[in-house]
């Protein structure tokens, strides 16, 4: 490589805008979009926000349902068919997927995010990766790392003990990485005290332990401190700073002997990123209907059939049947926030029902766009129908508006109007399945009284037509729940709270179905949960010791009537564990096909890594002499058949803390944080930085008339977007963002300069920010 000049270096730092990295003739810049489940290039490069709209694409399942195929092989076909729309754009990264563990069902990001469980979110993002990287493509595993809440998501510390750090948060990442992603995507967050993309684990970590050499590039506006985050090896910073960014390092290089070695090393990244990736000039033309095709597959192989009480399902062609819901009028198929694709082709259940029955008809129900209050017309329509057929699908869920990036939702329960109207139709037709459609967990208790229920998730473009499949029987239903169901968010161990500096991560390893099966908490569907039109025996359980660990082996015999699939789990326990330990944890799955009557015998291999825990003390993971429960598992809270084994290993002899107990109780977090908690709310005071939320100010006179030309200026902007999710988005997290990122996310419309001017006006330093108010 030609040696570059300094000041060449510094500039292949900083985004061109909000989507490019700079151009240079050793380095031509890269085009980077969103998202994991569907390109969104934006038809403006300075259009940060999406307010512009982007190309016509196809939307794929979120991650949250593809998760729940328990399937590599459709993730590698979900990353097939996106590299081939990011090679058509050309488009040289796409920024996912999205890993990060489901701490809590409220988190409104969760349906950009496979599971709660780091082994099937490493496994499927890895296939994903994999089959990307190798059409040329690049990938952006995000958000690194314990960016687990919406709220306050821009400068919120999650406190996490090292234990857990290891066993739930790194694990997942550690695994991709072994697949070399074109970047890594440093999240918003602090973890520990520092923001992460100028957090030490950067190097200690990512670099250094799991030898990764790839690029680390900041997530939107994450960048605190520009000069500490390059040392801490984040390499690009996005979107463009304008210049602001290159002038801080320019300063800081002339005193500071480490920070140039820094600068030239991550240079180096960016340059080697541009060399590998880049623009396909012999892409295809893609075909839109093939690729809806293709979503559609993905869709109704991920479903979930949660209950199918005297086989209500498979509905057939000769029943009359109703469907009612006015998401049978518009769909919902996706999340609100950065990964918004502006869709090809969306199915709409009212125009397909003719395609697999004459005998359906079709009422809206309810409005999805008001929570409350129930229209009357259209329930007397609804009811009217539903009095005249045999069976009725009844499709509830989220409105867009409640679920998108940029705040958690407040509560499991669903719109008021959506349960009141289960109730009236149940009093005159009692053989009803509803379909559930939203990103994450919602609470079903007022639906218990339905014969079936079929977990839909967010199904992408296709997704009515996934539905249709299975509730008509074209397909069986074969995906299984990536995530614990409960009712109550209150039944959660983990809560999102407003508290605005440290949110504590005291749960320890005890997350999602670690946590509802260790302390016996009931659940709606336990993780792992899901039925299918076929039935399946298990025989010839064995566990052999081999020379690499234990040789697990089951034959599989589809008993049933259709070609169906089976997902076969592999959990594993150590009851009498010195340490705290969940009583089960998912070690290896698969999933397969069987034909009526055939059988197939399925393996697994289980190392010595399947049956260790990370020592705080050693600072290791290690294995404990004792005797193990190896499971074959139904789900995450039954076992079909179980087999002990005793390993030699370590002898182990920790403190006893809290955890360790018959309850739940972590009152000891301090002790296995092992360093003091920091306060969980503070109150910023003078001097502010650019780090301050308009939030943080709003006590003060001259805080809320900022505030208020802030909102003003920036809702103006979308005044005329038919887009709810954004405008919701704006409103509800503009007072939680940093000053920093207001102007980085303003196109330079207002300055790092003058946003400067702004702190130093509320520093009351009035002379000096009005001079930098005026300069661009």
């Amino acid at each position: 490589m030609k040696i570059l000049a300094f000041d060449e270096q510094i500039k292949l730092l900083d985004g061109l805008d909000g989507w490019h990295t700079k151009s240079i003739e050793e380095a031509p810049g890269i085009l980077m979009t969103d998202g994991p489940h569907g390109v969104r290039k934006q038809i403006s490069n300075h259009d940060n926000t999406g307010k512009e709209g982007s190309v016509v694409a196809t939307c794929f399942p979120t991650a949250s349902l593809t998760a729940c195929s328990f399937d590599r092989q459709v993730l590698k076909k979900l990353g097939t068919a996106l590299a081939k729309e990011c090679k058509y754009y050309g488009v040289q990264m796409i920024l996912g997927p999205g890993l990060n563990i489901k701490r809590n069902p409220l988190n409104g990001r969760n349906f950009e995010y496979f599971s709660e469980d780091p082994l099937l979110s490493g496994e499927l993002a890895a296939s994903f990766v994999r089959t990307v990287e190798d059409q040329g493509v690049g990938t952006s595993v995000k958000h690194f790392i314990a960016n687990n809440q919406e709220t306050n998501r821009f400068t919120i510390d999650s406190i996490v003990g090292e234990r857990a750090l290891h066993e739930i948060y790194y694990k997942n990442f550690k695994r991709v990485i072994d697949e070399n992603p074109a970047s890594v995507m440093a999240s918003y967050n602090k973890m520990n005290g520092h923001y992460l993309t100028e957090h030490p684990i950067l190097k200690d970590v990512l670099r250094k332990a799991w030898k990764y050499k790839g690029l680390i590039v900041s997530d939107w506006g994450a960048i605190n401190d520009r000069v500490a985050s390059v040392k801490a090896s984040c390499d690009l910073e996005m979107p463009s700073s304008y210049g602001y960014s290159e002038k801080k390092l320019r300063e800081a290089s002339a005193n500071d002997k480490a920070l140039p070695r820094a600068i030239t090393a991550a240079a180096q990244r960016v340059i080697e990123l541009s060399e590998k990736y880049k623009v396909d000039e012999s892409a295809e033309t893609i075909d839109f209907n093939k690729q809806h095709e293709q979503a559609r597959m993905i869709a109704r192989e991920s479903m979930v059939l949660a209950k199918n009480n005297e086989n209500i399902l498979p509905l057939q062609t000769l029943e009359n049947v109703a469907i009612i819901s006015g998401f049978a009028y518009d769909m919902r198929f996706q999340g609100g926030g950065s990964s918004h694709v502006n869709a090809f082709e969306v199915s709409q259940l009212v125009d397909i029902a003719p395609n697999y029955s004459k005998n359906i008809k079709v009422a809206k129900g309810f409005d999805i766009n008001k929570y409350i209050k129930s229209d009357h017309k259209l329930e007397n329509e609804a009811l009217e129908i539903a009095n005249q057929v045999k069976k009725v699908v009844y499709v509830v869920g989220i409105p867009e508006v409640l679920e998108t990036e940029g705040f958690d939702r407040k509560t499991l329960n669903l719109p008021q109007n959506q349960i009141a109207l289960f109730e009236k139709i149940y009093e005159i037709n009692q053989n009803i399945v509803i379909v559930v459609v939203g990103g994450s967990v919602v609470n079903l208790a007022p639906f218990k009284k339905s014969k079936g229920v079929l977990i839909a998730y967010l199904g992408g473009q296709a997704s009515s037509q996934a539905m249709m499949d299975i509730l008509y029987g074209k397909v069986s239903p074969s995906g299984r729940l990536a995530e614990t169901w409960i009712d109550d968010e209150n039944s959660c161990n983990v809560k999102i709270t407003n508290d605005n500096h440290a949110t504590y991560y005291d749960e320890s390893i005890f997350v999602g179905y670690r946590y509802y099966e260790s302390f016996r908490k009931p659940v709606r569907y336990h993780f792992g949960h899901g039925l299918s039109y076929a039935k399946f025996a298990y025989t010839n359980f064995e566990v052999e010791e081999v020379t690499e660990g234990y040789k697990v082996s089951v034959c599989v015999r589809n008993i049933g009537q259709m070609v169906a699939k089976e997902v076969v789990m592999i959990f594993i326990g150590h009851p009498e564990s010195s340490v705290y330990r969940a009583k089960r944890e998912l070690k290896a799955f698969d999933k397969i096909e069987l034909k009526p009557g055939e059988s197939k015998n399925v393996q697994f291999l289980l190392t010595k890594d399947d049956f260790s825990f990370y020592d705080v003390y050693l600072k290791k993971f290690i294995v404990e002499e004792g005797t193990y429960v190896i499971e074959l598992g139904k789900h995450a809270g039954e076992s079909i058949e179980e087999i002990q084994i005793d390993i030699k290993g370590k002898h182990v002899k920790h403190p006893m803390t809290s955890y360790n107990q018959y309850e739940y109780n972590p009152n000891d977090f301090a002790k296995i944080y092992q360093s003091p908690l920091p306060p969980r709310n503070i109150k910023r005071k003078r001097p502010f930085d650019l780090s301050i939320t308009l939030n943080e100010v709003n006590h003060l006179i001259i805080g809320k008339i900022i505030k208020r030309q802030i909102m003003k200026i920036a809702t103006k902007e979308l005044k005329d977007s038919e887009e709810l999710w954004l405008k919701e988005v704006m409103k509800r997290t503009l007072s939680e963002t940093p000053m920093r990122m207001i102007s980085l996310f303003s196109n330079n419309q207002l300055s790092m300069y003058q946003a400067e001017g702004i702190i130093d006006i509320l520093n009351l330093r009035f002379i000096k920010g009005i001079k930098k108010l005026n300069k661009k």
